[in-house]
């Protein structure tokens, strides 16, 4: 959290405007509670395949499957790719699973056995405008999620759900996502809402 906060006052150096953050999945969760935590520096938050309940990642279910079913670590990552993306091919195929590896070895996992540190579930920052995109068949991130959400749900935000979309929906939906998230963050009040948007007003953090 303190990185993040860090970079993003390194980042506004110059600037009187606060940032949009994008997370999906356990980068979501960690950009929630950092838009609680510091809504000054964050001008609307966007959530993809995250649910308020903090422990509910892709990652938490792999660990599950691991500790129960005698299979290897790369069969049960086979069998989580074929469920988390839509797209599946001999080249996907091959690709996810390890894509999935280094996720697990490079980043966050939260419910791993090395850091057991407690994160509390979600709401939508008080704050902060907030946009909550969730996929239809996400087996992760099940459909009561929109349910769960809409407790905390403001006046001014969004949720979406997904057609079709599993957990990586961005992935085989990237262009309907993308205009999603314009139109949304369109809508946020500000002075920057007649100028053209370029990447430079967005602030992407780690894929989970």
């Amino acid at each position: 959290m303190a990185t993040v906060h860090d970079l993003l006052r390194q980042t506004l150096v110059g600037s009187s405007e606060p940032m949009h953050l994008v997370g999906h999945g356990i980068s979501g969760t960690i950009a929630c509670l950092f838009a609680e935590k510091y809504p000054d520096l964050v001008k609307s938050l966007t959530l993809l395949s995250v649910d308020t309940l903090s422990a509910n990642h892709w990652s938490s279910h792999y660990l599950d499957m691991r500790s129960q079913l005698p299979s290897s670590r790369q069969a049960i990552l086979r069998h989580l790719s074929s469920l988390l993306f839509s797209q599946q091919n001999p080249r996907t195929v091959e690709v996810f699973p390890c894509l999935l590896a280094k996720c697990l070895d490079n980043e966050f996992i939260q419910g791993s056995i090395v850091n057991q540190q407690h994160i509390p579930d979600l709401s939508t920052p008080r704050e902060v405008p907030t946009f909550v995109l969730n996929g239809e068949r996400d087996f992760v991130v099940d459909t009561n999620s929109r349910d769960r959400w809409s407790k905390s749900l403001k006046s001014g935000d969004r949720f979406v759900c997904m057609e079709k979309g599993r957990h990586f929906f961005q992935f085989d939906q990237s262009q309907h996502v993308a205009q999603l998230i314009t139109a949304f963050i369109q809508m946020v009040p500000g002075p920057w809402i007649d100028r053209e948007l370029s990447s430079n007003d967005f602030t992407s953090l780690a894929r989970s």
